[in-house]
């Protein structure tokens, strides 16, 4: 069947595909618990990611981008929503998969391609309708958010506050006198405002006089992340209200399956782990 092969690597680097297929993985153990173990009753929504890994192809160390499909076993469908965020980027979008061109869509084995207006789909996969050819048409901010793509989830039982916050920002605080910005982290729960300053003049050997406006720049930078994690909740809450009940029971019973490539050419066994993505956090099972 090779499923997976159906299956869009949500936040892969366009550029990293082909590195994925340069390698002939095998999911036959998903095809099979598909077919007939414990995923071939109910619906299965199945979304992939890679995971760029130091491991040996043919006896050298190479970073390979392992693909893993993660299988989902619900009484609905997932919300359509991915989030956008990186390290880089400072602000978090929740959109439509339809905005990217995404969506759920049936797995029709080949065998009833010819006859498919019968057909009940089960499975069905996440797909990305973007094509290659269009790339070169996208800035290239459009061009990273599909790098930064997740599959988007929520938990209808956690209440997100700024407890959740984290503390870090990162400030970029132009000086009077410096052609270059200054830039650094700050944790407003850790670092004292008075002292940090206080260092950070000595440090880069820089006047008092500048002091005032290192410490405006920072509680601007703190005010700022504040504000958008306010925002990010308040779209969490929103997509939130919009769920009925039966949605969040679904959500609440759903079982979540990370699959990885299984064999050993190459061995990954060193590489598997749970977790997902910012949104799913961890598989209950790794296979």
């Amino acid at each position: 069947m090779n499923v997976w092969k159906e299956v869009f690597l949500a936040g892969t680097d366009w550029d990293q595909f082909g590195e994925v297929a340069k390698i002939d993985w095998d999911f036959g153990h998903l095809d099979e618990a598909l077919e007939e173990g414990d995923l071939s009753s109910g619906k299965v929504y199945l979304f992939g990611c890679t995971e760029p890994q130091l491991i040996k192809v043919h006896q050298k160390e190479t970073v390979v981008p392992i693909p893993a499909i993660v299988a989902i076993q619900s009484k609905k469908p997932p919300p359509s929503f991915v989030g956008i965020k990186s390290v880089q980027r400072v602000e978090e979008e929740i959109v439509p998969m339809e905005r990217m061109k995404m969506g759920w869509y049936p797995f029709i084995p080949s065998n009833i391609l010819k006859s498919p207006e019968k057909f009940k789909p089960r499975i069905y996969v996440l797909k990305c309708e973007q094509r290659r050819a269009g790339l070169r048409n996208l800035s290239q901010d459009s061009l990273k958010k599909y790098e930064y793509v997740l599959p988007y989830i929520v938990n209808p039982d956690k209440q997100e506050d700024d407890t959740d916050l984290e503390t870090t920002v990162n400030v970029v605080a132009e000086v009077p006198g410096r052609n270059q910005p200054l830039v650094f982290e700050y944790d407003w729960e850790l670092d004292d405002l008075e002292e940090f300053v206080s260092e950070k003049l000595k440090e880069e050997e820089l006047p008092e006089s500048v002091a005032m406006s290192l410490k405006e720049s920072i509680l601007s930078e703190v005010k700022s992340t504040k504000r958008k994690k306010r925002e990010e909740n308040e779209r969490k809450r929103k997509v939130l209200d919009n769920l009925s009940e039966e949605d969040k029971d679904s959500l609440r019973s759903q079982r979540v399956i990370k699959f990885y490539p299984q064999g050993n050419e190459p061995d990954i066994s060193t590489c598997k782990t749970s977790f997902i993505n910012r949104y799913y956090g961890h598989a209950q099972e790794v296979r």
